[in-house]
């Protein structure tokens, strides 16, 4: 069985591409590649497109190593990676919307951003005339008896981003859940365009706003490790809190969406006060609650407020001691008849494993959620959304909480 490295050797590579190599290769190569992805080896850790190129990250889980492969499109088409492995087909979709390079072989050719309300097709590629009117979309058709359909979104009544969820049901069996997103698709791939790295980084840090930092650090060390910037020791260790605290607050809020899924909105509130404290340490440290625009190419654009580690540890005994108290609430009576159900919403997913954060009483914090195990956000799909299985099953105690609840599946 062939090692990535043996892969990376059937194409050109690519001088001046860090830090992971780069290669140039041909379609029959490229099928290889996607064919591979299924047997579990290998992973996707990306694909995207240019005007007249497709590019397909993959990791080897056996040894770590990545690699990234690019196939040239003079014809505007590539073979699909989706007909192989159908988490890439959403991406194939992205890929055909903005750029025009259609996958040969795709089973799923609708539109997935362009909803045809851009005034243009294809903005990032041929930039042609919008359609004077759009087809309906089509959503997967379901087959069993008695099956009856609901629509759920775009619009939510909570904070959460427009998404339209087409349930089909059969009884209390959700037979098949297909979501259709893209409605506040932001065009950021043709904003940076040109774009120098302040406003690259900025603009990075805008994709999603409670990722701001996420963002904003990859965006960072791709250009670091592109331009061969050294970041200082100091700028590495507040850019590692900085994301420790997006993270907390993130997992606090989902842990509480969960529950809130299981009708535990006691938990759910207690989650958001948690949030709301971790939120206002990370004002009080760094200016600014969600620390947008804090981490930049080579370093950080400010250092910790004076006094700001000390505001803000009295916060952190609070969050310690009281999360520590949900975590204890899960063994009352109520557990008896809510958390099954709280669990098999949220099997699947990893335990949060986290690193001693490095604020003073951050680290009990970490303990208190390594003990409970709580779980974060899910790292497989929860209900197949092609047509590979259409005849109605029961959903029923396999852990696929997301048929029952859209807001799972953020």
């Amino acid at each position: 069985m062939p090692s990535l490295i043996d892969l990376t050797l059937e194409g050109r590579k690519v001088g001046q591409y860090g830090p992971w190599p780069r290669v140039v290769v041909d379609a029959s190569v490229w099928t290889f590649a996607a064919s591979e992805l299924p047997h579990g080896r290998w992973s996707l850790l990306g694909l995207w497109g240019e005007p007249a190129t497709v590019h397909m990250a993959i990791m080897d889980g056996q040894t770590a190593e990545i690699a990234v492969v690019s196939l040239d499109c003079p014809d505007r088409t590539f073979p699909s990676v989706g007909k192989h492995h159908p988490p890439a087909l959403r991406l194939e979709r992205t890929i055909n919307d903005l750029f025009a390079l259609a996958a040969q072989g795709s089973p799923d050719v609708r539109p997935w951003l362009d909803h045809n309300r851009w005034g243009i097709r294809f903005p990032l590629g041929d930039r042609i005339d919008a359609l004077p009117k759009a087809a309906p979309y089509r959503f997967l058709a379901a087959e069993g008896d008695g099956l009856h359909q609901i629509a759920v979104g775009p619009v939510h009544a909570g904070l959460i981003e427009p998404g339209h969820f087409r349930f089909t049901a059969s009884g209390e069996t959700v037979v098949r859940l297909e979501q259709r997103l893209g409605y506040v698709h932001k065009g950021i791939d043709g904003l940076m365009t040109g774009a120098n790295l302040a406003r690259g980084v900025q603009l990075a840090g805008r994709t999603s706003g409670d990722s701001t930092v996420a963002y904003a650090y990859a965006f960072s060390r791709a250009a670091e490790v592109a331009l061969g910037l050294a970041v200082p020791d100091r700028a590495v260790f507040l850019r590692a809190l900085l994301a420790e605290l997006e993270r907390l607050a993130n997992h606090l809020g989902d842990i509480g969406a969960i529950c809130n899924d299981a009708s535990f909105a006691l938990m759910h509130a207690h989650c958001g006060v948690l949030r709301e404290n971790v939120l206002r340490a990370a004002g009080a440290a760094f200016g600014h609650r969600l620390m947008r625009d804090i981490i930049v190419p080579g370093g950080v654009s400010r250092d910790m407020g004076h006094g700001g580690g000390k505001r803000s540890r009295p916060r952190w005994t609070v969050f310690a001691c009281a999360f520590q108290r949900l975590s204890n609430s899960m063994t009352t009576p109520l557990r008896c008849r809510i958390v099954p159900s709280i669990r098999e919403r949220s099997s699947h997913r990893s335990p949060v494993n986290m690193p001693p954060a490095a604020m003073s009483a951050a680290p009990r914090a970490a303990s208190s959620m390594r003990a409970g195990r709580w779980p974060i956000r899910p790292t497989t799909a929860c209900v197949s959304t092609y047509p590979f299985s259409t005849r109605a099953t029961s959903m029923r105690g396999s852990g696929s909480g997301c048929a029952r609840s859209s807001k799972a599946c953020r």
